[in-house]
């Protein structure tokens, strides 16, 4: 059986896109190729990679970072704003669960989930 090392992530500009999310994570630096940059996230066995490429897929990403909020949602939403991140749309229909989509300042969409309960 396979563990999950890393998701990958296309962009435009690698090493940007990895500051802003190692800034926004919390995370740290673990390594630069030609092209390539990693960072580990705290509580999280599975790295984020993001690789340059020449220009990203036109259409809705196949796979997508779904983070959980560690608190108020809305709260970190507007940190997410702060630091450069857009809001796409609210999903707010179900009164128990709830997301928000926004895209980082690179053009990776990303949701931000109400925490779950365990």
């Amino acid at each position: 059986m396979a563990n999950l090392g890393m998701i990958t992530l296309d962009t435009t500009d690698e090493q940007s896109a990895a500051a802003w999310w190692r800034l926004v994570l919390k995370g740290e630096y673990i390594g630069q190729y030609p092209g390539f940059t990693m960072i580990s996230i705290p509580g999280c066995s599975a790295r984020l990679g993001f690789q340059q490429v020449e220009k990203p897929t036109e259409g809705k990403n196949r796979v997508h970072l779904d983070l959980e909020a560690t608190g108020n949602r809305t709260e970190e939403v507007e940190h997410l704003i702060a630091a450069g991140a857009t809001l796409i749309e609210e999903h707010n229909e179900d009164p128990d669960f709830g997301w928000t989509v926004l895209r980082d300042p690179f053009g990776i969409v990303f949701c931000l989930s109400d925490p779950h309960d365990e």
